[in-house]
């Protein structure tokens, strides 16, 4: 497999979870936002914003016309594993504080969006670390 298509292989890797995701999050905040209870209302409103955002970057990654640095997307991918961690630390602490059931939503809202970018930005920085080996 040539250098061209190992980085088209790793783009699509690296967006495509994004973009699904994204687009899913976006799409159920927009269709049920306004039919269910405050608890699930903050759920969606950090689900229709993190999608929204986690969408953007995954298309703008697969669009992406320069090279990749795999050293530089391998130290970004590490510390946005320790930023989802913060994440969900504080969605932790809105459920703790919850003054009411919509912050409540919020907190969980977070800790999902946290847990799923965890579980993405770790595993795309253990294949990309074993790939520079």
């Amino acid at each position: 497999m040539n250098e061209s298509s190992k980085v088209e292989k790793l783009k699509i890797r690296i967006s495509l979870p994004l973009i699904i995701w994204g687009m899913t999050n976006v799409l159920f905040s927009v269709i049920f936002y306004f039919f269910v209870a405050e608890l699930l209302r903050g759920i969606l409103l950090q689900a229709f914003f993190w999608g929204l955002i986690d969408g953007l970057i995954g298309l703008f990654t697969y669009l992406r016309k320069k090279a990749f640095n795999l050293e530089k997307i391998k130290k970004i991918l590490l510390i946005n594993t320790y930023l989802d961690v913060v994440y969900v630390i504080i969605g932790i602490v809105l459920i703790l504080i919850g003054f009411n059931l919509f912050l409540t939503g919020n907190g969980y809202g977070i800790i999902i969006q946290g847990l799923f970018l965890f579980v993405v930005d770790l595993l795309h920085y253990r294949h990309i670390k074993k790939s520079l080996i």
